[in-house]
This record gives C-alpha cells, sequence and structure tokens, in this order.
C-alpha cells in the first residue's frame, strides 16, 4: 500500500519537472508520516490485544475457582446429603480447607491471583416441579414456577467476581440430586418372631419384626402368610428401621415380592416414618392414613411420595405396615421379600 501511495505522488510530480531535484525528500518525508501512522495503529492493536488477553485469562482463572468449589460441593453432597440441604437459602457461603477436609461457612472468600482481586461464594436453592406422581418412580421436569418443591433435590449456583472494584463478574449453575450413594434395606426373613421393635439398622437385613396378627413366621417357611383364611385379614408391623442419618434420609421406592393376585388375595402396605425412635408412629399410604399402597404387583418398583403429609422424606426412621387381605376360606397372599431403596 506505502508503494502504491509513493507512485500516485510520483505520477503528480511529473507536471512539475523543475522540482525533480526535491522528489526524493518528499517522498522519505511521505514514508516517515505513513510510517508514524502504521506504528501508532500497531501500538494500539497490540495494546487492544494485550488488554483482551488479560481479561480472558482473568476470565479463565475465574471459571477454574468456580469449577473447583464446584468439585468440593458435589464430594461433601455425596457424604452429607444434609452439609448443602440444611443451609440458608439464597444465601452467601464459601468454603474453606480444614485439615484434610472443608468445612462451609457464611461469607465470601476473598483472594489476589497475579496482582488480580478475586472473591467468591455459592448460594443453595430449592427447585420446584411441574408435577410429582406419588406413586411414580421419577418426578415431574424441573420448573421454577412449578408448584411442586423436591427436596431431594437442590440447584448450586457459585459466583465469582474479580477485577478493580470486582467489576467483572461470572456464575454457574448446577442440580444435585439424592441419587448418588444409594442405599437398600432388605427383609426376607421374620422368623425371629414378634416384640422386636428396634431400631434396627437399615443397613442390617434383619430377621424379627414389631407385631404379627394372623400371620406364619415360623423357622420351618420364612415366607410370611395368613395364619388362616377363614380370617379374611392379617397384619404385619416391621421394627423400628434406622437409617443412621441424624437429619433424615431420602427415602426413593420400595418393592415387595411374592405371590398374590390385587383382584382375589391382595398384598397392601402403608408406612410410618419418624425423626425419634419413640415416634409417634403415623402409618400413611401414597396421600393419607386412610389409604393404602395397594393394586400392588410382586416385583413392580413404587416411589415413595416426595412432599406431602405422607412423605417420608429428611426422617431418620421408617417402619412398614403390611395388610393381607382375602375371600374367606380364599388363598392367602405370600410376602417372600420387601426392598426399600434409600439415600443418606
Amino acid at each position: 500500500m506505502l508503494t502504491n501511495f509513493i507512485a500516485f505522488f510520483q505520477q503528480k510530480l511529473r507536471i512539475l519537472p523543475k522540482y525533480s531535484k526535491g522528489q526524493s525528500l518528499f517522498e522519505i518525508l511521505i514514508a516517515i508520516i505513513l510510517g508514524v501512522i502504521f506504528i501508532g495503529g500497531s501500538t494500539i492493536l497490540i495494546g487492544m490485544s494485550l488488554r483482551g488477553y488479560q481479561s480472558a485469562k482473568a476470565q479463565l482463572q475465574a471459571n477454574s475457582l468456580m469449577r473447583q468449589n464446584a468439585e468440593v460441593i458435589i464430594a461433601l453432597t455425596k457424604e452429607n446429603w444434609h452439609s448443602i440441604y440444611d443451609l440458608t437459602k439464597d444465601t452467601k457461603y464459601k468454603i474453606t480447607p480444614v485439615g484434610n477436609t472443608f468445612a462451609i461457612s457464611e461469607g465470601e472468600e476473598v483472594s489476589t491471583i497475579n496482582g488480580l482481586p478475586y472473591k467468591r461464594y455459592f448460594k443453595v436453592f430449592n427447585v420446584q416441579r411441574e408435577s410429582i406422581e406419588p406413586t411414580r418412580f421419577w418426578p415431574g421436569l424441573i420448573n421454577e414456577s412449578g408448584p411442586v418443591s423436591d427436596p431431594n433435590t437442590q440447584k448450586i449456583t457459585i459466583y465469582s467476581e474479580y477485577g478493580t472494584n470486582y467489576q467483572s463478574s461470572a456464575s454457574i449453575s448446577f442440580y444435585l440430586t439424592r441419587s448418588q450413594n444409594n442405599h437398600g434395606f432388605y427383609q426376607k426373613d421374620w422368623t425371629g418372631g414378634p416384640n422386636q421393635a428396634g431400631p434396627v439398622s437399615m443397613a442390617l437385613a434383619p430377621n424379627g419384626f414389631d407385631y404379627a396378627e394372623n400371620i406364619i413366621y415360623s423357622a420351618d417357611s420364612p415366607r410370611l402368610m395368613m395364619a388362616t383364611t377363614t380370617i379374611p385379614e392379617a397384619v404385619l408391623i416391621s421394627s423400628i428401621l434406622d437409617s443412621g442419618i441424624s437429619g433424615g434420609a431420602g427415602f426413593n421406592s420400595f418393592v415387595i415380592d411374592g405371590v398374590w393376585s390385587p383382584a382375589d388375595y391382595n398384598v397392601e402396605v402403608q408406612f410410618a416414618f419418624s425423626n425419634s425412635s419413640t415416634g409417634p408412629w403415623v402409618f400413611y399410604g401414597p396421600t393419607s392414613t386412610n389409604d393404602f399402597y395397594n393394586n400392588l404387583h410382586p416385583g413392580e418398583i413404587h416411589g415413595f411420595p416426595l412432599t406431602g403429609a405422607a412423605s417420608p422424606q429428611n426422617n431418620r426412621y421408617l417402619r412398614y405396615k403390611l395388610h393381607f387381605i382375602t375371600q374367606p376360606g380364599g388363598t392367602s397372599p405370600v410376602v417372600d421379600r420387601i426392598r426399600i431403596n434409600w439415600n443418606p
């Protein structure tokens, strides 16, 4: 471009031959002027590039700080759900190392990295869903304005502010659920007999129960059956089952295996729950004390409700009541085992 510019002036200067001796000086002058312009423009571009680089570098550092927090939060939640769930919602919290682990406390973490000030913190929010069917294993879609609150899901937002007067900011959000670290309670033997109120650890497989009426539980057959069908009903109440989680566990689903036909001879179940080993023990079906989980089929998965009075969520202790029904003189239902899926 400089060559073309000089050629243009050379053509103009040809009409003034008496000045030809000064032409080279004029060309040098033009070249110097253009050089200053180009150098100045390059300096501006370099300055802009450096500022862009510094900004990108600061953004990358902010993202790295937020990712570090996310990894710690996920690990703490997996170990203890209540370390996150019990925090005050929409409040600033920070993470600090304590020995070989981490602690959560209110406030912001402030630091300086490569001469640039940073601060970071996170907030916890409840999660709303569009709907939750009480006997379905999976809840409805997440919807911030949904009508149902899901106690087994939390939203985490991590914030990073940085630069002079913290004029720049960034954030990331993600969801945590209690689906990790699943536990299973499993009972297939009741031959130990009644009057074993417990509590019994849910990590064990007990062989007793608290109370039974019109139920066979002899050592000859670990299966539960009605002692006589001339009385068309029977009931068994389990021992108190202890999850060991002081803030309360998350109860996902249950399965009952055995032999019955809902239309003719049936098995129904209710659950009671409490954060005290002494109760009170009020048994609920999927919606109230007046209904049972019924129309069950052997081996079929049924979810616990997440909300409402019938929800066992965030209770430490759980127990179940099995209800056997048949026609007078009919066939006895058979229960081989009950399994309860839960998260700490």
